[in-house]
C-alpha cells in the first residue's frame, strides 16, 4: 500500500506526539499512590499503545495497524467503563 508523502510524515508526527504524551504520563503512573494507580496506568497505556497504529499505517502495513488497534481496545474499553462508574458514583453521592 502506497500512501502520499504528506500523510506519511503526518502519521509519523502524530506518533512522535503520542510518544511525548506517553513519556509525560509515565512518571505520574510510577508515583501513583496505592489507592489511585489504575487511572494513571490506563492513561500511560492508552498513550503508549496508540503509537504503533499510526507508525504501521505510515509504513503501509494495514494488517499490523489492525492488530495494534486490537491491543488498544481493552485499554480504551476499561477506561470507558471506569469513567461511567465514576460518573454514576458521583451522581449517586451528589
Amino acid at each position: 500500500m502506497s500512501i502520499p508523502t504528506v500523510f506519511f510524515w503526518s502519521l509519523l508526527a502524530l506518533a512522535a506526539v503520542l510518544f511525548l504524551y506517553a513519556a509525560r504520563a509515565l512518571p505520574r503512573a510510577l508515583r501513583a499512590e496505592p489507592g489511585a494507580r489504575t487511572d494513571p496506568w490506563l492513561t500511560f497505556a492508552d498513550h503508549a499503545l496508540s503509537i504503533p497504529p499510526p507508525v504501521a499505517l505510515a509504513l503501509g502495513e494495514g494488517e499490523a495497524a489492525f492488530y495494534a488497534m486490537l491491543l488498544l481496545g481493552p485499554v480504551l474499553t476499561w477506561s470507558l467503563v471506569r469513567s461511567f462508574r465514576s460518573a454514576a458514583a458521583a451522581k449517586a453521592t451528589g
